[in-house]
């Protein structure tokens, strides 16, 4: 019904889920992949959101839900660089983002610090959608992705994100579309415009990486792989 706002990648996950899972939801917005994450079997969801008024609604919503002991969540912004910077919350609020004309004064972290601080040496989803910001966002932890310290990452297609597909690659990450209906995994091997974006073989707005030290832990024998 929706195209390109299907979200295969929650088919995925609810299939390979274990109950000692961590996972992080970097861009939080009101909290749809939170409260989904948080009713897997998972341990705990760490969730990231700088907009006040998203992290307001997110809040109501994990408690409307009943899932407040497995949902922590952090009122903050994700860059390459730590400080403060201002935030604009649009009526359109999946566009909003850090901005110089934003009236909302943000913290500002990297992932790999954060997590430092978080004690999370290690996550097993990491999910990023930052409206556009998600190249910045992966600077920002690439420390933490160089040594394959998350197992599975979920993030928002962009252009400008390309060239860290291809970086995360040489890391040990093996880029897939989920095809549910199959269920199939279709591995990316190519980052450039057009293997990424124009052979999807299911409607999706996120891609998928795999660590490749942890593809027998995360799929197993239950999950088919098969190359666009």
């Amino acid at each position: 019904m929706f195209g390109d706002l299907i979200d295969p990648e929650y088919a995925f996950l609810r299939r390979i889920s274990r109950p000692d899972w961590i996972v992080a939801d970097v861009g939080a917005a009101i909290g749809q992949f939170t409260l989904f994450a948080a009713t897997l079997p998972c341990a705990i969801v760490h969730s990231f959101e700088p907009s006040v008024a998203n992290v307001v609604a997110l809040r109501k919503n994990v408690a409307r839900n009943g899932v407040g002991d497995r949902a922590s969540i952090h009122k903050l912004a994700f860059s390459s660089a730590e400080g403060e910077s201002n935030f604009e919350t649009k009526a359109s609020t999946w566009t909003s983002g850090l901005s110089r004309t934003g009236s909302e004064i943000v913290s500002v972290r990297t992932i790999a610090d954060e997590f430092r601080r978080l004690g999370l040496s290690h996550v097993s989803v990491l999910k990023i959608n930052v409206a556009g910001f998600e190249p910045s966002v992966l600077e920002g932890a690439e420390s933490f992705l160089s040594k394959g310290a998350a197992d599975i990452l979920i993030l928002l297609l962009g252009l400008a994100s390309l060239p860290w597909y291809a970086k995360l690659a040489a890391y040990g990450y093996r880029f897939f579309y989920f095809h549910p209906g199959e269920n199939a995994l279709y591995e990316v091997t190519s980052f450039d415009e057009s293997s990424i974006l124009e052979h999807r073989p299911w409607p999706a707005r996120h891609i998928i990486a795999v660590y490749q030290a942890a593809m027998d832990a995360c799929i197993g024998t239950t999950i088919s792989l098969r190359k666009l």
